[in-house]
């Protein structure tokens, strides 16, 4: 009957695939950098903890998602903090600007050279005109 039970429980394996659904949950885990799950301590805490393996490994997957959770998180915060540099430069590259603007309204003789520009503009159409 044991041996029964083994060859039973090994074609149930093969026939849902079990091995390649592993395989796929240990890839994405190692995808989303969840790669300390300690395997043997799960599995020891399910012989002698008295839990059932659905509770362990509800446990475990929650604890998974606690540590994905935490990663998001992380990569979070640091695209905000990378946003507000990026913000506080455009505003100090915005300020520059605004001076440099406001010193060439201030300049002494710019008027005089926008205005005389503007008279040898219309001299100059003047000119073709006739």
């Amino acid at each position: 009957m044991y041996d029964n039970a083994e060859e039973e429980f090994d074609a149930i394996c093969v026939e849902e695939a079990v091995e390649a659904r592993l395989n796929a949950i240990d890839a994405l885990c190692a995808e989303r950098g969840v790669t300390d799950l300690d395997v043997a301590a799960n599995a020891s805490r399910v012989v002698y903890s008295g839990r059932s393996p659905d509770e362990v490994a509800r446990n475990t997957r929650a604890e998974a998602k606690r540590k994905e959770a935490e990663v998001l998180r992380e990569e979070a915060a640091a695209l905000e903090r990378t946003a507000q540099e990026m913000i506080e430069e455009l505003e100090a590259k915005r300020e520059a600007v605004r001076a440099a603007a406001n010193s060439l309204k201030s300049t002494p003789g710019v008027d005089a050279v926008h205005e005389a520009s503007l008279q040898w503009a219309s001299r100059a159409s003047q000119k073709a005109s006739v």
